[in-house]
């Protein structure tokens, strides 16, 4: 609720300072003394428009300020229990200064945090129940649809998603035709290849060994008969060498040997020395002779080793560094291309899913439009009945729900396409025809003050448990009606402070008498200068305004009656 208002420089304002009861505040005076400049003060800190010539004449500047106190309607970063001040400086060039709790902001977004705060009715822009968007909130809110709603809200997202992951797979497939071809080739490639992890290290040194053939046979050969006297040659032949191998003069040694430590003990060892020598030589020459023979010169294989290598290496500037890498990739491609063949399945299947939730979303639509009609008629009554007891016996009010016609909507009723949204396909607005024989308009299109304020105090009264705007400001609500009306309508007025704080300038006592703050407006001079005053008034202060707002005189009949309709 507003707490407090100071306003600066504002027409013929000076200076004012109110604190406001949180129940019903009634602004009164004579015609012309200013009541609604203070509500227009009120509506400039909320966001709405103005020009420079609301600054005093004289001044450079005028200021408005109202500290509200948090409520559930304000948004979830305020803290619980702190003081909302906002602000709004306008120069006499009408350049606008906007500030939320001292630090600087748009008009939009006090605009924005007004909405959430107060509703004023009247020949005001900030009203919200001029803003189509919440009818259908209200009339939810009203009908309690929460469960059936949710219902559709749930629905929709997933059926967007689905319907996203379509639109995403068939643009993929379109775009992907030569990826899937490229793909099949290296597939293809790469399976035909069937590379080997370790491969290619065991092909490098066999082409190392296929390479140097000729140069590992003669060198085992010349070792094996440098060894043992006699090797092969030329591949096959053999030779026999003019000197003695070296296992020949081993041999040699160890018969020697063998006599001398027949002869001499002390030579045993060394005889079985040369012995053990000897064996290990003749196993290393039986080794190289073996290994010579295994040595081929094979110039067909040595091609197919190379030819694989080339491969290899050429593979590596398509698939990676090595053939692990390769084999990686390998995988992953089949697993794109197995996601790309089974792509038209997917999108079958996926339109089909579309297909039943779509039916499933529908049922959902229309049961929830079905009870927001039901709800629309209880609620048009209600409205209905509120503004025959305030005096517009004649007002036809209806609540319209009709689902919204789309040529691409999703949904289809009846031969027709509607628009499908998280809220369901319904739009819903609130129309009125005041008179006999009027048609029925938005209520934007309400000419007279005193009847969109009355059709904003009946809507109020009955969707006061489900509209969450905190305070609601009236001007002109009596315009036109007196006697008995007026009564109801402070009545109603007094109701409905109960639950939201209430700001109203009415010229009538009836409604005045029904006040929680009273405030008397007027227009003094003051140093030559004429004034716009407020003040909060006092009981007796009170009794002495009622009488001069029902008679115009101070008598003590007026009196009199002044205090039978406070003490009422």
């Amino acid at each position: 609720m507003i707490e407090a208002i100071s306003i600066h420089n504002i027409a013929l304002i000076d200076e004012l300072e109110l604190e406001l009861s949180p129940g019903l505040n009634i602004f009164t005076g004579e015609t012309g003394a200013g009541k609604s400049v203070i509500l227009k003060s009120i509506g400039l800190v909320l966001g709405e428009r103005t020009s420079a010539d609301i600054v005093r004449e004289g001044t450079s500047s005028a200021a408005v300020e109202v500290s509200v106190v948090p409520s559930s309607a304000l948004p979830t970063d305020t803290e619980s229990g702190d003081t909302l001040v906002l602000a709004r400086q306008i120069s006499a060039n009408g350049r606008s200064r906007c500030r939320i709790n001292g630090e600087l902001a748009n008009l939009k977004q006090l605009e924005e945090l007004g909405t959430l705060l107060v509703d004023i009715h009247g020949q005001h822009e900030h009203q919200s129940l001029f803003r189509t968007e919440m009818h259908l909130e209200l009339l939810d809110d009203f009908g309690e649809t929460d469960t059936e709603r949710q219902k559709v809200s749930e629905k929709y997202h997933h059926l967007l998603n689905l319907q996203r992951e379509m639109d995403s797979l068939i643009h993929t497939l379109r775009t992907s035709e030569r990826e899937k071809e490229l793909l099949e080739f290296e597939v293809q490639e790469l399976a035909a290849a069937n590379l080997q992890e370790s491969e290619e290290e065991e092909l490098t040194s066999e082409m190392q060994v296929l390479n140097n053939a000729e140069e590992l046979y003669e060198s085992a050969n010349l070792v094996y008969e440098q060894l043992d006297g006699q090797a092969q040659t030329e591949f096959g032949g053999t030779s026999s060498g003019s000197s003695v191998s070296v296992l020949q003069n081993l041999r040699d040694s160890a018969k020697t040997f063998a006599k001398l430590s027949e002869m001499d003990t002390s030579l045993s060892e060394l005889s079985e020395r040369i012995d053990s020598s000897l064996y290990e030589l003749e196993d290393i020459a039986s080794q190289i002779r073996q290994y010579a023979d295994t040595v081929e010169f094979n110039p067909a294989r040595l091609s197919e080793v190379t030819d694989r290598l080339e491969l290899i290496s050429k593979f590596k500037r398509r698939y990676g560094n090595t053939i692990s890498e390769m084999l990686d990739y390998q995988v992953e491609a089949e697993r794109k291309l197995e996601d790309l063949e089974l792509g038209s399945e997917k999108i079958d299947s996926l339109k089909e899913q579309i297909r039943k939730m779509k039916l499933e979303a529908q049922e959902l639509c229309i049961a929830l439009s079905e009870k927001r009609k039901k709800v629309a008629q209880t609620l048009s009554a209600l409205v209905q009945k509120e503004l025959q007891e305030l005096g517009m016996e004649k007002a036809e009010f209806r609540t319209l729900v009709e689902p919204v016609e789309d040529d691409n909507g999703l949904l289809m009723v009846d031969g027709k396409r509607y628009a499908f949204r998280e809220h369901g396909m319904d739009k819903v607005e609130f129309l009125i025809a005041p008179n006999v024989g009027s048609e029925l308009r938005p209520l934007a299109r309400i000419a007279s003050g005193g009847e969109i304020s009355r059709v904003m105090l009946a809507l109020k009264t009955v969707l006061v448990q489900v509209d969450n705007i905190p305070t609601v400001l009236f001007d002109e609500i009596d315009s036109g009606i007196g006697g008995k009306i007026a009564d109801v309508v402070g009545m109603k007025l007094k109701e409905l402070s109960q639950s939201a704080q209430v700001i109203c300038i009415t010229h009538l006592p009836q409604i005045a008498r029904f006040a929680d703050r009273h405030f008397l407006v007027e227009k003094e001079v003051v140093n030559e200068r004429t004034l716009i005053t407020a003040k909060p008034l006092t009981e007796a202060e009170r009794v002495t305004e009622i009488a001069r707002m029902h008679g115009g005189k101070e008598t003590e009949v007026g009196l009199a009656h002044a205090r039978e309709l406070l003490s009422g």
